[in-house]
């Protein structure tokens, strides 16, 4: 009898085995897309259904973590805090997906949670309001662009009203020394002296100069910069001091940092080649991307891979033009998913060593995979 249960736990463990290469199979298979839709761009992209059911707080707003966390460090944010970042994702995403009603939901978020009448917006949300006195320019330029694009789309200047506003603000506070900086504190009414280059949104601030929000001059100073940044080993600098008027690079390069300088470049009009030879040639090599590589050595600083280092290569592939690598990103970022239907994580880029998920994992690559579909790169 001992025998016979043991025979049918390992019978039963196979089968769970078997089913997860099913579905894997299915993820990967390129004859079908990522998606099962009969040929049509689905309406609701699994990742979507998932951030709506688990990672969405009462409130409209976006979870940090699936899991719920406090920390005693307001400079972090963990949980049900929820993230300027979340929202600009999940705003363009709405754009993308040309769903107005989804898009309305989240401009009530940003009024009611993190806006301030002149244009200003708090970082995170969640914690308690005096806590919450800087904001981020990556951030800012995101939900900007996403309002103009927005107030393209469905001709509601209430839209630009609000994109010029985040313009004026960041024009009026985060400028100096010719460039526009990380981020400004309301209570110190301190600018900071640093620029993280990743940071630079190009696309955004020329949409905002459209509007007349921020000077030309000044934008086209921004994007110069950002066009001509050095580089050693083949890699860009992590930020720039502007005070000590000195670039600042790691010996641990992250992918995602590395990859959106690319993609604002390339919405510049301006390819990274060393850089995007690198990532081609590591995926060829090794059919995936690492999260970190030794600036020097060019070796995996990590062994883990990341959906949003996928999502942000996706994107910047779409740029590019390089539709062929897209596709092969997708369908190895579409490993890192959860496929089966039956699964209360489906469509979740889960950490099942922790039982987590970050709210940027899933909403960039969400975003991706929209992008991949309007593009006609997916059926």
């Amino acid at each position: 009898m001992r025998f016979v249960k043991s025979s049918l736990l390992l019978a039963a463990l196979i089968l769970g085995m078997l089913l997860g290469y099913f579905w894997n199979y299915l993820a990967v298979a390129k004859t079908g897309g990522g998606s099962i839709n009969n040929g049509q761009s689905p309406g609701v992209l699994p990742t979507e259904q998932f951030m709506i059911s688990h990672m969405t707080n009462t409130n409209g707003s976006i979870k940090t973590n699936l899991k719920h966390q406090k920390s005693n460090d307001e400079g972090i944010a963990l949980g049900e805090e929820a993230l300027s970042e979340s929202l600009g994702l999940w705003m363009m995403y709405a754009v993308e997906k040309d769903n107005k009603l989804l898009f309305e939901q989240s401009v009530e978020v940003l009024r009611t949670y993190f806006w301030q009448d002149d244009g200003w917006v708090a970082w995170k949300t969640g914690a308690t309001p005096k806590s919450v006195h800087a904001n981020a320019l990556v951030d800012d330029l995101r939900i900007a662009e996403a309002l103009f694009l927005a107030a393209e789309r469905w001709k509601e200047p209430e839209y630009e009203d609000l994109a010029r506003k985040i313009g004026n603000s960041l024009e009026e506070k985060q400028y100096r020394n010719g460039l526009f900086t990380d981020f400004y504190d309301r209570n110190a009414k301190w600018t900071s002296d640093v620029l993280t280059l990743s940071y630079l949104n190009a696309a955004s601030m020329s949409m905002l100069q459209k509007l007349n929000s921020l000077d030309g001059k000044k934008v086209q100073e921004n994007i110069s910069f950002l066009e001509n940044l050095p580089m050693q080993n083949n890699f860009f600098p992590f930020s720039y001091n502007l005070t000590e008027k000195q670039y600042r690079y790691h010996q641990e390069v992250n992918l995602i940092d590395q990859l959106y300088i690319v993609l604002h470049r390339a919405q510049a009009g301006t390819t990274s080649p060393e850089v995007w030879e690198f990532i081609k040639q590591e995926f060829t090599k090794n059919g995936l991307l690492y999260g970190r590589y030794d600036a020097i050595t060019k070796k995996p600083a990590v062994a883990y891979e990341s959906p949003s280092v996928y999502g942000l290569a996706i994107m910047s592939a779409i740029e590019l033009g390089d539709a062929d690598f897209a596709k092969d990103l997708y369908y190895r970022m579409l490993r890192h998913q959860t496929r089966n239907p039956q699964s209360e994580w489906f469509g979740a880029y889960m950490d099942y060593s922790t039982m987590d998920t970050h709210s940027f994992d899933n909403l960039v690559a969400l975003l991706a995979e929209r992008k991949l579909y309007n593009e006609g790169l997916l059926r």
